[in-house]
């Protein structure tokens, strides 16, 4: 039997799906991404170091935030420049903020449907519209904290290596904590949604990684942990990481091992829900849920109770940050007046981890001595969990066998867009 799925729709690029079955057994599952390769990296060789984050933001549109925010980190590594606590508040937030509007466009619009079999989202949105407002009001929230301290909601402008260019004003921080309540409704909507989904039945072990830090739910920094029990930097993740490219394809993949490994929200779930908000412990708790989860359809509800995770500390750092905001002299000025050298005046490399929407961003820049790039390598979250989902529809693809093919059809689209796949990423 053989099954071909051109172009996948409802997620950032394209995507087809090729599989075949012979005597009940899987001869292969591949994903094949079909977007153009994009060569970002090489568009950053060659420039000066303080254009990166302006380029590396144009990765992707849905999660332009944490590219943006990475690179930032990295070059900070280069040069060894310490954020000040305050600023580092206020990245926190835009990354928080990153996780709500995509999490909240993801379950409702792009993947919900699915596990009821509902292709026409208009009809979807007519049968559900308090959910369907819930996701608007819960991006909205979103979305109005990174025009407030992102400069803009795509691509933000006003981070920058060692600061920001214009803080946030105290008055815009209280017109945002005005919608805190509204946006916490929102997502424990959406939440009790998700929880009432009919995911099919599937299991399989896995590898999952994720940031982790032992104060905090990790999103902005952290070391990569892995759910075996190794614990690895920034610096070194590409050492046991293995990327590699596939010659037909534009999107590279990732081992670890020589195995398929997970990454996102079902990943940071099962690593990290001991440092979840008060609120998302009170539904894992009423969930019953033990960890750690096996089935990857659960990535639509662990990405449910990072909503709430998310929206719940976004506005404990808006109240905080309400409070205790105070102006600050930017490190730019300084970097403007070394723009033609290093400050180490020696090449340099910086390294940073984040945690992308959909998983794990890593990024590593080299710098000369005239502060140009010379070198640059970013390992997206797509590019290290494509070959975790062809392992996972080797494993279901025998349960579909005796379904028509619309219906088989769907349920394969179902698992791949529980991933949230980002093939804009994947062929940076």
């Amino acid at each position: 039997m053989r099954i071909k799925i051109d172009h996948i729709a409802k997620m950032e690029g394209h995507l087809d799906f090729v599989g075949h079955i012979l005597q009940g057994n899987v001869a292969e599952a591949k994903i094949e991404t079909t977007e153009g390769v994009r060569l970002i990296e090489s568009i950053l060789v060659g420039r000066k170091f303080y254009d990166a984050p302006i380029i590396t933001a144009r990765i992707c549109g849905i999660c332009p935030v944490v590219h943006s925010l990475n690179t930032i980190k990295t070059i900070e590594n280069a040069f060894s420049i310490r954020s000040t606590a305050q600023t580092v508040k206020l990245r926190q937030l835009m990354e928080i903020s990153q996780v709500m509007h995509s999490h909240a466009l993801h379950l409702y619009f792009l993947s919900m449907p699915d596990f009821y079999g509902v292709s026409d989202d208009l009809s979807f949105i007519k049968k559900h519209p308090t959910e369907a407002s819930a996701a608007i009001k819960s991006r909205e929230f979103a979305l109005k904290i990174l025009e407030v301290v992102g400069g803009r909601a795509i691509h933000p402008i006003a981070c920058e290596i060692g600061g920001f260019k214009v803080l946030p004003s105290k008055k815009q921080l209280q017109e945002l904590l005005s919608l805190y309540e509204g946006a916490m409704e929102a997502a424990a909507q959406l939440v009790l949604f998700a929880a009432k989904l009919p995911f099919p039945k599937f299991y399989r072990k896995m590898e999952f990684i994720a940031l982790a830090d032992k104060k905090q739910y990790a999103i902005y920094d952290g070391s990569a942990k892995f759910s075996s029990g190794k614990i690895v930097k920034a610096k070194d993740y590409k050492k046991v990481i293995d990327e590699y490219q596939l010659l037909d394809l534009a999107a590279k993949r990732a081992t670890y091992k020589g195995k398929s490994f997970m990454v996102g929200a079902l990943a940071r779930l099962n690593i990290n829900h001991p440092n979840l908000s008060k609120e998302a412990k009170r539904v894992v708790k009423s969930l019953k849920l033990e960890f750690p989860i096996y089935n990857t359809f659960a990535n639509v509800l662990a990405q449910a109770i990072e909503l709430i995770h998310a929206t719940e500390t976004a506005g404990e750092i808006l109240t905080d940050l309400e409070k205790t905001l105070k102006p600050e002299t930017s490190q730019a000025k300084k970097l403007k007046l070394i723009a033609n050298a290093n400050p180490k005046n020696k090449t340099t490399v910086g390294y940073s981890l984040m945690e992308a929407p959909r998983g794990i961003l890593y990024d590593m820049i080299e710098i000369d001595q005239n502060g140009i790039i010379t070198k640059a390598d970013i390992i997206t979250p797509t590019v290290q969990f494509l070959n975790n989902i062809e392992e996972d529809l080797k494993v279901y693809l025998p349960n579909l066998k005796k379904l028509s093919s619309s219906a088989r059809e769907q349920k394969i689209k179902t698992l791949i867009r529980a991933y949230d796949p980002c093939i804009s990423c994947a062929t940076h």
